[in-house]
């Protein structure tokens, strides 16, 4: 009797709750869609409704503690798995925009010579940075094609380099930003500027690939130490399979799984963090 009267006033405390904040909910939902959204728009300037998903994931978020709580064992593991699933998307969204951050970055120098060698042919900024939107790399090209298309719309062209320069905020596309800004307003020779840039920033590339070589071994036992813990526990599991089986179906070994697991990930997080700090 137990086992139907529990699942269903957590049902319905659920329900109650749900019915009294609904109008604060509405307003997260919205604003859930709207960070979405805009996280998106970063990644390409098509259309992206937001809705479905961000209705997908709280639906997730609400039923699965559910479903843990009531039904599965394992509680306090499938709680940390849940808490990790909950935060998985936005870490999962961040690094797929770093790293279109970093490709947009190494293919900046070679954009800025197109352009230059466009711009020295006789055409305009603007009909060079078109030209870009069509023929450059991605997802560089994509970056330019949002700056076609602002301006295209009737925004002011500083204003669109000034907006992209905010949205991408990689030291080199604000370098890059500035000195178009600068010639914009204070006029000059912007086939030399830009030729000057291009070259100022492959020289600042082959800096940070230096670096890079320099700390790829630190890289390596970073990666090392974060899976030790696991080949130790799959070899220990082999001499002693009793307790380790403890550590999965206990209380305290499931509390002491949970705080090696956090100083790992972040003991991991951090030297990760040194080892690949900006130039």
């Amino acid at each position: 009797m137990m086992e139907i009267v529990i699942p269903v006033l957590m049902g319905a405390s659920v329900a109650l709750f749900i019915f009294a904040m609904r109008w604060s909910l509405l307003a997260r939902f919205r604003r859930d869609v709207s960070n979405l959204e805009h996280a998106m728009w970063r990644l390409s300037p098509d259309p992206f409704n937001g809705t479905p998903h961000v209705a997908a994931y709280w639906t997730f978020t609400i039923v699965a503690p559910l479903l843990i709580l009531v039904f599965l064992p394992l509680k306090p593991l499938l709680m940390a798995a849940w808490l990790v699933l909950i935060v998985l998307p936005k870490i999962l969204l961040d690094r797929k925009w770093e790293q279109r951050r970093k490709l947009i970055n190494d293919q900046l120098p070679a954009a800025v010579l197109q352009l230059s060698a466009s711009v020295a042919s006789g055409m305009s900024l603007v009909q060079a940075i078109e030209r870009l939107a069509e023929r450059a790399e991605e997802p560089i090209r994509t970056e330019f094609r949002i700056i076609a298309n602002y301006w295209s719309m009737g925004s002011d062209f500083t204003s669109t380099i000034e907006e992209a320069k905010r949205r991408l905020d990689l030291q080199d596309f604000t370098l890059f930003a500035s000195a178009i800004v600068i010639n914009q307003r204070m006029g000059g020779n912007i086939v030399k500027t830009l030729e000057r840039l291009a070259h100022s920033l492959q020289a600042i590339d082959r800096m940070r690939r230096e670096v890079f070589v320099a700390t790829s071994e630190g890289r390596t036992n970073i990666k090392v130490l974060a899976v030790a813990p696991i080949i130790m526990l799959f070899f220990v599991s082999f001499m002693d399979a009793e307790a380790v089986g403890w550590l999965f179906t206990r209380p305290f070994g499931q509390l002491l799984l949970m705080i090696a697991l956090i100083l790992t990930a972040s003991g991991t997080f951090w030297a990760w963090r040194i080892v690949n700090a900006d130039v």
